[in-house]
């Protein structure tokens, strides 16, 4: 008897885990369900035309991570500055914001979210601080790196920064 009911607890075991499966490779309309790029790439290389259904759980606990870091007070600009770079970080310090260098990609693969946590960080000084704050921040160190430096170039969107601020 005791065979009998381990053998059905096992069939039973064994049935439920496999349509747990099937449920999570699939969505409700039959479309395979991706969770990260590498896979959907790889996937998109062999079947252009290939129907998925993305859930995005690296954007997904990105966000998590950075909602969590701003309850603890922290704070991170994502940028690129290539010259004037320690005194936009020590502008930024004054109010309690970290910096780390960062060039973003355009490239995005089908509904993945490349940069969930620094968009998050970002969303957060702009509500803290205001639209604009990072680039009026970042205006003040370039002037200030050019004054402090008037014999180096400074080409920004094809014109030199030191013809903008006067530096003689």
């Amino acid at each position: 008897m005791k065979a009998i009911v381990t053998i059905v607890v096992l069939f039973l075991f064994l049935c439920s885990c496999s349509d747990k499966e099937a449920l999570d490779k699939y969505d409700k309309y039959g479309n395979l369900i991706v969770y990260n790029s590498q896979v959907y790439s790889e996937m998109w290389i062999k079947d252009r035309n290939l129907k998925v259904t993305v859930i995005d759980t690296f954007c997904i606990n990105e966000k998590r991570r950075a909602v969590e870091d701003i309850k603890r007070g922290k704070l991170i600009c994502f940028d690129f500055q290539p010259l004037g770079h320690q005194k936009f970080v020590k502008l930024l310090s004054k109010h309690g914001i970290e910096f780390e260098e960062h060039l973003r990609s355009c490239v995005r693969l089908g509904g993945f979210e490349p940069y969930c946590y620094q968009d998050e960080m970002y969303r957060e000084i702009n509500r803290k601080f205001g639209e604009g704050f990072i680039d009026s921040l970042s205006e003040v160190a370039k002037k200030e790196f050019v004054l402090e430096n008037p014999e180096m170039e400074y080409m920004e969107d094809g014109i030199d920064l030191r013809e903008k601020y006067k530096v003689k």
